[in-house]
């Protein structure tokens, strides 16, 4: 197929060269043109416009950061007349009403849109190994599932528009919670000089333990916060659209306060562009007053 990857930040990158090396056409746009050149010498046609990139494929794939960024990109006046006859495919992390605004603009152009928000970062793009969650109809899913199949074992259909940006908040929402009760509960051990083997052997056989303890663990221990992932900066983001959303559902959500502000304080102390992991700082910041 003719694909256009549109936001070329750390997944984008890996997604355009995952689908380049199976055989697909791709065009790459950026903001920031930089990034994008990066790709040309695996094949990839780097567009000087969004407008271009959309002309040039048969569908988009958006990893653009926030709902601002799409519309900043997407509906800018050279760029609306593209979208005619065009299949717009939403995969970051955005709220689903603001899925839905997107899909309304997207139709009235002419176009076509579904969400596809994913989980899983490079290593997981480059094998293929992402978690697809698509927002849509089944007709759109069996459209395009040959395409998402290059990126995912298995895209899962969730159902209409904002149902699966609704599903992807909330497994966002773990992300945070989950690596601030682990590192609370990691520090904890370490000022106690309880040895953190034991402390993970005893966790492993419990039902407490997710795979991300494990894999953030070298990250906390060497408290190293580069080459990120995922950074703090974004999963702030990702923290506000998910409460946005569950107090629109009535949901309380002051559990998820002390998380917000531990990231908050994280940007506010230069933090904002690593690793979300450097949360673990927040926390011995805390426990050196």
């Amino acid at each position: 197929m003719r694909v256009a990857v549109v936001g070329i930040g750390v997944l984008g990158r890996a997604v355009a060269a995952r689908l380049q090396r199976a055989g697909h056409t791709v065009v790459a746009y950026n903001r920031t043109s930089g990034k994008a050149e990066a790709l040309r010498p695996l094949g990839v046609v780097v567009a000087d416009s969004p407008a271009l990139a959309l002309r040039e494929a048969d569908c988009t794939l958006l990893f653009l950061t926030d709902a601002p960024a799409i519309r900043s990109v997407l509906f800018r006046e050279d760029t609306r007349p593209a979208l005619a006859g065009r299949t717009v495919i939403q995969m970051g992390t955005i709220g689903p009403d603001e899925s839905r605004a997107v899909a309304e603009t997207v139709l009235a152009e002419g176009g076509d849109y579904l969400e596809a928000p994913v989980l899983g970062s490079v290593a997981e793009a480059q094998a293929g190994n992402l978690l697809v969650m698509v927002g849509g109809s089944r007709d759109q899913m069996r459209r395009w599932e040959p395409l998402l199949q290059t990126l995912s074992n298995e895209p899962r259909f969730v159902g209409s528009i904002g149902q699966a940006a609704s599903l992807k908040l909330a497994l966002n929402h773990l992300i945070a919670a989950e690596t601030a009760a682990f590192s609370l509960s990691l520090a904890l051990i370490q000022r106690s000089q309880v040895p953190v083997d034991l402390f993970m052997s005893i966790l492993k056989d419990s039902a407490l333990f997710a795979p991300t303890f494990d894999k953030k663990l070298p990250r906390l221990q060497a408290r190293r916060y580069d080459d990120p992932n995922f950074s703090t900066r974004h999963l702030l983001k990702d923290v506000d659209l998910f409460v946005a959303a569950a107090r629109e559902h009535g949901l309380r959500t002051s559990s998820l306060d002390g998380v917000r502000q531990i990231l908050v304080d994280a940007i506010a102390h230069g933090s904002g562009d690593v690793d979300y992991s450097v949360l673990y700082e927040e926390v011995l910041r805390g426990a050196q007053r």
